[in-house]
């Protein structure tokens, strides 16, 4: 007999699978796109590159709706991810940067609930022990699916000059997604009662070791966040190397495969030591992949980065996703999500014009410096965290 926890794990890998398609899509497609197809505005792409963080920003009062609905958190799941198809089929027929613009904003806010309501389904469906390694297996399969379709889609664009099919695509794999979600096993979410309008924000002004660890995440968060568009501008834009799409699909490629490699034992790994040495490691990592990637003067230097990014990435999904199990009281699960993932949403949407701004003051050297220093700042708060009880389970 197949236990809820099995079939959780099923549905949702088959679900993440097909999310690397999203996932690619939203990272680097849909921001090249808008560079060499539609001589998008600054303005535009920044908003592109913070499409998910603005989706973000409500994910406190999206978990508190749902338990409000008195409905299985996934049947609410997908329904948002039905709202991602369709405005990923509008996205198809739109010919102006400015509705492209538009409707992609809207599918990223819907897709990016996803986390924050899946929590509650990890934390109820999953034995503690498990959590890392079956969260592990979906970001290794959507990292299989990633390489296939960025290979295809760089490989579409650069033969074919357009980019309309790219969102059928995208299109039809959230309407199989939001099918998978309603099947998946869930329970409603109870209605946790907090004196504050701000539901699950208050924890971090009550709960001291979870707002000072989440400092840590917004400083990191910065650093990192700020190179995702320039990453893509300095390899396809102006000052950077301008390398081909198909180049570009296979530093991407690169990226993933990595992740792909490692993810196995950074679930293995958050599931058996304390987290902040786990915290720790990855900010190390990905200090380093910034670094060589912004210096790199040729592909094997973008590919060297890239690969370290890759590494730091296959832990880094697995951590952000996973984290708040290992710090919140339980039943609070979901609260606390909602509170790191507006959070998220402040720095995913600072980050891009912060990185423009930075680029254009300084170039891409003073990005990595810029980048690196933030990293620096949130390791040595992660490092205060060290000998928190609750955090070495």
């Amino acid at each position: 007999m197949i236990t809820v926890g099995q079939k959780t794990f099923r549905l949702d890998l088959f679900r993440s699978s097909l999310n690397g398609v999203l996932e690619i899509g939203f990272n680097v497609f849909v921001v090249l796109i808008a560079i060499r197809f539609l001589d998008a505005s600054e303005l535009c792409k920044s908003l592109l590159a913070a499409g998910s963080a603005i989706g973000f920003f409500i994910m406190p009062w999206t978990v508190r709706v749902s338990a409000l609905l008195n409905r299985p958190v996934t049947h609410f799941a997908g329904f948002l991810m039905l709202i991602c198809a369709v405005a990923l089929f509008c996205c198809s027929q739109v010919k102006t940067v400015n509705l492209y613009t538009f409707y992609l904003v809207i599918a990223q806010i819907t897709l990016s609930q996803m986390p924050g309501l899946l929590i509650h389904v990890y934390s109820s469906n999953y034995e503690a022990n498990k959590r890392g390694q079956n969260i592990s297996w979906n970001f290794i399969c959507a990292s299989i699916v990633g390489i296939i379709f960025s290979y295809g889609f760089g490989l579409y664009l650069d033969n074919y000059k357009s980019y309309h099919l790219l969102f059928w695509v995208m299109g039809g794999v959230s309407l199989i997604s939001s099918a998978t979600l309603f099947l998946m096993p869930s329970k409603h979410p109870e209605v946790v009662r907090v004196s504050s309008m701000f539901g699950g924000l208050s924890f971090i002004v009550k709960d001291s070791l979870f707002g000072k660890m989440l400092l840590g995440w917004m400083l990191m968060g910065l650093g990192v966040i700020m190179t995702i568009p320039l990453r893509i501008e300095y390899m396809a834009g102006e000052g950077g190397i301008g390398i081909s799409n198909q180049d570009i699909a296979m530093v991407v490629i690169a990226y993933s495969l990595s992740g792909i490699l490692t993810s196995r034992l950074w679930g293995k790994l958050f599931d058996r030591i304390p987290f902040v040495p786990y915290r720790i490691s990855l900010n190390l990592l990905l200090l380093a992949s910034v670094w060589l990637f912004f210096t790199a003067n040729s592909f094997s230097g973008l590919i060297f980065g890239s690969v370290l990014a890759g590494i730091a990435n296959g832990g880094a999904s697995i951590a952000w996703s996973l984290w708040v199990t290992k710090l919140a009281p339980v039943g609070l699960e979901s609260e606390y999500m909602g509170a790191h993932m507006f959070l998220t949403g402040v720095r995913g949407f600072c980050a891009p014009f912060l990185g423009y701004m930075v680029l254009n003051m300084l170039d891409f050297k003073g990005v990595a410096y810029t980048s690196g220093i933030l990293i620096l700042c949130s390791l040595f708060i992660f490092c205060t965290a060290l000998k928190a009880d609750r955090l070495s389970n």
